[in-house]
C-alpha cells in the first residue's frame, strides 16, 4: 500500500514539475549553434536531459528544475558544484554550467537591451523568432557554459530581432514534427518583475565597471 502511495505521490510530483517549468526544447530536439568556427550542439533527451556536444567532445547535464524564477526563467539548469565533476570529460572538460528556459519581455527594445548586455567572453548567436543560444569553454575551470534560451514578447516568439542571423542556428525536428515549445502564458507581474531584476542588476554592474575605471585614472603613470 505505502509503495503505491508513494508511487502516486512521484507523479503527482513530476507532473508539477513540468506543469511550471518552462522549457525551450521538446524531446528528441537538437539545436546547432554556430559561430565563426566554432559550434556547439543540445540534444534533448527525455524529461530534462540534455546533451552537449562541441569540438569533437560530448558531455551529459544533470538538469534540474527551478523551483522559483531567477531573473525570469523558469527553467532548467545544472550549476555543475566543483565537488560533483561530471563523468566522461573531454579535453580537460568535465562541467557542464548550462542552463535553458525562456524569458518574457513586454517590447523589443528591452529584448534587443538583454541581448547586447549578454557576457561579451560568450559566442552568442539567435534568430529572427527568438531562439537565442549562448556559449563559451573555460578551461581554467573546467567547464562548458552554454545557455539556451526562447524570448517571448507578450506571450509570443517575436518576427524580427535586430541582429539575427538566421542561418547561424539549426534546429532538428522531432519525430512529432515539433521541436521548440511555445511561449508559456504569464501575467504582466512575471514580466515587470524580469525588467525589475535585470535592471538592478545591470545598474550593479556599471557601478562596479565605473569604480574600476575610476580607480585605474587615478593610478600614478610609472616613469618610464
Amino acid at each position: 500500500m505505502k509503495t503505491a502511495i508513494s508511487a502516486v505521490v512521484a507523479v503527482l510530483l513530476t507532473t508539477n514539475a513540468y506543469a511550471v517549468t518552462e522549457l525551450v526544447m521538446q524531446e528528441g530536439a537538437t539545436i546547432e549553434a554556430r559561430k565563426g568556427n566554432r559550434s556547439v550542439i543540445v540534444t534533448a533527451g527525455k524529461g530534462f536531459d540534455r546533451t552537449y556536444e562541441w569540438d569533437r567532445c560530448k558531455l551529459k547535464s544533470d538538469m534540474g528544475a527551478r523551483k522559483q524564477r531567477w531573473y525570469g526563467s523558469m527553467g532548467i539548469y545544472d550549476a555543475a558544484p566543483s565537488s560533483g565533476l561530471s563523468i566522461g570529460g573531454c579535453s580537460g572538460i568535465s562541467r557542464t554550467v548550462v542552463e535553458e528556459g525562456q524569458i518574457h519581455f513586454d517590447d523589443l527594445q528591452f529584448a534587443k537591451k538583454w541581448i547586447e548586455r549578454r557576457p561579451k567572453s560568450y559566442k552568442t548567436v539567435w534568430t529572427n523568432d527568438g531562439l537565442l543560444v549562448s556559449w563559451n569553454v573555460v578551461p581554467g575551470r573546467r567547464q562548458l557554459n552554454v545557455d539556451v534560451w526562447l524570448m517571448c514578447i507578450n506571450g509570443k516568439r517575436p518576427k524580427q530581432l535586430d541582429g539575427a542571423n538566421d542561418s547561424t542556428v539549426t534546429v532538428l525536428p522531432t519525430s512529432t514534427g515539433k521541436s521548440i515549445h511555445e511561449c508559456a502564458q504569464v501575467g504582466q507581474d512575471v514580466i515587470d518583475q524580469t525588467r525589475s531584476q535585470l535592471e538592478e542588476d545591470w545598474k550593479k554592474i556599471d557601478g562596479w565597471i565605473a569604480k574600476d575605471k575610476e580607480y585605474r585614472d587615478r593610478r600614478p603613470v610609472p616613469n618610464k
